[in-house]
Order: C-alpha cells, then sequence, then structure tokens
C-alpha cells in the first residue's frame, strides 16, 4: 500500500500555499485567490454555486468578497493532508468566515490540491459552512 502520509517539504508547501490563499482572501483579492486553482479546477462554493475554469472562479470570488461578504475575513486550520500520488493531495481542514458586522461561520474545507512546478494549486475545492447551531 502506498505511503498516504506527505514528506515535510511537501507538508509545508500546502500549508504555505493555504496560509498565502487565506491571505488574498483578507485582502478582498479575486483575481489573487483565483491563481491558487488551476485553468480547468472545478469549486462548489459553500453556497452550492459551481465554478469551472480559473475564469468563472475569479468572477465567484469577486461577488463573494465584494458583494456577498464585503469586508470579512476568514481562517482556517492548519488541517490534515493525504497523499493521493506523489503529485496529487487532499487537504481538508475547518474554516471560519467572519462576515463584517455579523456572527462568524464556521464549515470545512476539502480540496484536491496538484503539483504543477514548485506551486501545489487547487484542482477541486469544496468549501461547506454549517448551519446555526440551535439555541
Amino acid at each position: 500500500m502506498a505511503n498516504l502520509n506527505p514528506d515535510r517539504q511537501t507538508e509545508q508547501a500546502i500549508y504555505q500555499e493555504n496560509e498565502m490563499f487565506l491571505e488574498t482572501w483578507n485582502r478582498g483579492d479575486a483575481r489573487a485567490a483565483a491563481s491558487f486553482f488551476t485553468e480547468d479546477a472545478v469549486r462548489v462554493g459553500a453556497f452550492g454555486d459551481i465554478q469551472r475554469g480559473r475564469d468563472e472562479i475569479e468572477a465567484a470570488y469577486d461577488r463573494l468578497l465584494h458583494q456577498t461578504m464585503p469586508g470579512s475575513t476568514a481562517n482556517m486550520e492548519r488541517g490534515s493532508i493525504r497523499m493521493l500520488t506523489p503529485d496529487l493531495a487532499v487537504w481538508q481542514g475547518g474554516l471560519e468566515i467572519i462576515p463584517m458586522g455579523r456572527t462568524p461561520m464556521r464549515g470545512h474545507v476539502v480540496q484536491v490540491m496538484q503539483r504543477l512546478g514548485e506551486r501545489w494549486l487547487i484542482v477541486e475545492a469544496h468549501p461547506k459552512l454549517f448551519p446555526p447551531r440551535p439555541a
């Protein structure tokens, strides 16, 4: 059976990509956020919206960051990584979105990442938000 754990260098590279993605989200930079995805990536958003390709993903982040949740910030857990092949990995972890002036929303992200050169780009992302807990 193949080793499903990443080596230290791969692990650090994936975590670093996620940290840099989070920085672009918190700056509200839709174009930079989309640059973390492959050209043919698929994103199934937390609200059920589906984008195919980097251009659609950029447009979705532009709407999300400037219309749906302007001024929001996000945090992600370090999460965990499972290697599928030496160049494909699944990363998953907790997510918190803090909309300006509203209650934080918690969720979870699962994404498939592919090594392309020195980078690990997102091939497919599935962020989900959990419903609020009953009072």
